[in-house]
């Protein structure tokens, strides 16, 4: 073993993730997860999935096996199986109930859903335990929708993992739960608008910036951009109004 490779063997980051030494703490997935759910009180953790398209029950579960492998795979690479392990795979698939469905279908569902999911999964059976909240939690504030045009590009835009890149995985549509259209946000009720603050391209009628979703890297959703979606910022720093995807490779 030549010195540089003895070097990294040994390396230890700065500030190291318990899971993993090599990687400090304020980049471990799995660390800031587990901070995240345990500074909330709660006990489990992981987006919401609603599947909306149900010509190829075979693609869906093609989709099924690569967003777990690459959720995963990223929790192998930090060590943080025990993290993974209370983590809840909720996928909403009623055929009847969702084919088709818009975001802002998507968005009722789960704004009444999150209002009585946060006590069903979190509260403790403790009889003096305070009432648990939904808190800082990803988990009742954004969801993921698979459309049609997200399936295809998980599942028929690149090759299957571990033989693909990153930016060839695909992505999906994560949906801001609070999000309302500017014109009628009483916090821009008394602003005049800027001159062109309706200028965009239409997306399901909203000509405005920011649309209420924005599409994430299948690669990375369940992980990255899940810790990074707790900050109350993230979203706002990451956002790039589609077609554009979020994170890189994509331009």
């Amino acid at each position: 073993m030549d010195a540089f490779a003895e070097k990294m063997r040994n390396f230890v980051a700065p500030n190291p993730s318990p899971r993993n030494p090599r990687v400090s703490r304020e980049s471990s997935h799995a660390d800031l997860i587990e901070e995240g759910y345990q500074a909330d009180g709660h006990r489990t953790w992981g987006y919401v999935i609603y599947r909306t398209t149900y010509e190829s029950d075979a693609d869906w579960a093609e989709f099924m096996r690569r967003l777990r492998w690459w959720t995963t795979d990223a929790m192998d690479f930090f060590n943080g199986q025990d993290v993974l392990d209370r983590m809840t795979w909720t996928v909403f698939d009623d055929r009847e109930r969702f084919e088709g469905a818009d975001t802002a279908a998507v968005r009722r569902h789960f704004r009444a859903w999150a209002e009585t999911a946060v006590r069903s999964e979190q509260q403790s059976n403790s009889a003096d335990a305070p009432p648990v909240s939904q808190g800082r939690s990803p988990r009742y504030r954004y969801c993921i929708q698979v459309d049609a045009d997200a399936l295809n590009s998980c599942v028929h835009e690149g090759p299957p993992p571990p033989d693909c890149r990153l930016e060839q995985a695909g992505w999906v549509k994560v949906i801001d739960k609070n999000w309302i259209p500017r014109h009628e946000n009483p916090i821009f009720a008394r602003r005049r608008p800027h001159p062109h603050a309706y200028d965009y391209e239409p997306i399901n009628g909203v000509t405005e910036e920011h649309v209420g979703w924005l599409k994430s890297p299948l690669s990375a959703v369940m992980t990255e951009y899940y810790h990074l979606f707790r900050d109350p910022n993230g979203w706002m720093i990451v956002y790039r109004r589609p077609p554009k995807v979020v994170g890189y490779g994509w331009d």
